[in-house]
């Protein structure tokens, strides 16, 4: 019984739960929490592999019936639940070493692409240090930032002559967000992810959905210094800017859509189902462990 249980969390952790969340719409309505989602579902997807094969591999797994350890004699013999596991932590830090490594990879190869851009900032940039932001000579409408050590907010002088002070705020503060919220991370990481696993649905989804995220969630980060309408004529100004790679800007991702949901925004969703909803994805990646190895 514990192994097609395990293969249950494993389908639906990397194929049937990627299909709803990417189309689901109270992911625009709670970004933060979404981002969260698709966090927990990459940890149980890599436990509920481990321990699929730590269940093939010991084969007293198979025999025993799920929930086992919550009995009486469970909690009464615990050294005996506890034999064999080791295994499963070995598979467990295998595992999590080869996540770590791709994404670590994906952080670096990323950081490099930042540093040549800051380079170039350095020589063609202006530092404004009353607004404390980087101006570049070009005429196109474009704001971004650099994240990483050194985090700068930079502007196009096209971007400075057609953005209104209200305008230029609110791109400003959708920015900031990006960098005190280290946007830059869960991008680099899913993008990493997507790119060595773009066989699997959970990858190639999270990698297509988590930028359009972050965007949305600095988005809902700069509605505290504006108002949605002028936000959303922000975007639209910068939407065709075109930004460089390893940054990120306010219309690179999903603008018509995130012009739509500034512009008619839906109700948030109800304090109580989130704060269930964080407990869930607390509880998630460790279901698949306590379904075959329990306490």
């Amino acid at each position: 019984m514990v192994l097609p249980l395990l293969a249950l969390c494993l389908a639906l952790a990397g194929w049937g739960a990627p299909r709803l969340l990417s189309g689901s719409s109270w992911a625009l309505r709670a970004p933060r929490i979404a981002l969260a989602t698709w966090a927990a579902l990459v940890l149980s997807f890599a436990a509920a592999v481990v321990m699929v094969v730590h269940a093939v591999s010991e084969p007293g797994h198979l025999r025993e019936r799920p929930g086992r350890w919550l009995s009486w004699s469970a909690v009464a013999s615990p050294a005996e639940g506890a034999a064999g596991h080791d295994q499963a932590l070995s598979l467990g830090a295998i595992v999590l070493t080869a996540v770590a490594a791709v994404v670590g990879t994906g952080w670096v190869r990323t950081a490099r692409t930042r540093a040549r851009h800051r380079a170039v900032l350095a020589v063609a940039g202006r530092q404004d240090t009353e607004h404390d932001w980087c101006v570049v000579e070009d005429d196109r409408p474009a704001v971004w930032c650099v994240p990483g050590r050194g985090g700068r907010v930079v502007l196009t002088r096209g971007a400075l002559e057609r953005l209104a002070p209200a305008h230029r705020e609110a791109v400003v503060a959708h920015e900031r967000a990006h960098l005190a919220g280290r946007h830059h991370l869960w991008v680099g990481a899913a993008k990493a992810l997507g790119d060595a696993l773009g066989r699997l649905p959970l990858a190639r989804e999270m990698a297509r959905q988590v930028p359009v995220l972050v965007e949305m969630a600095a988005d809902d980060a700069a509605l505290r210094h504006c108002t949605p309408r002028v936000l959303a004529q922000a975007l639209c100004i910068v939407a065709g800017g075109g930004t460089p790679r390893g940054t990120l800007a306010a219309g690179s991702h999903a603008a018509v859509q995130r012009v739509r949901r500034l512009l008619q925004p839906a109700r948030p969703l109800p304090p109580a189902l989130c704060a269930a909803w964080w407990l869930v994805l607390t509880v998630l990646p460790a279901v698949p462990v306590l379904l075959a190895c329990g306490p």
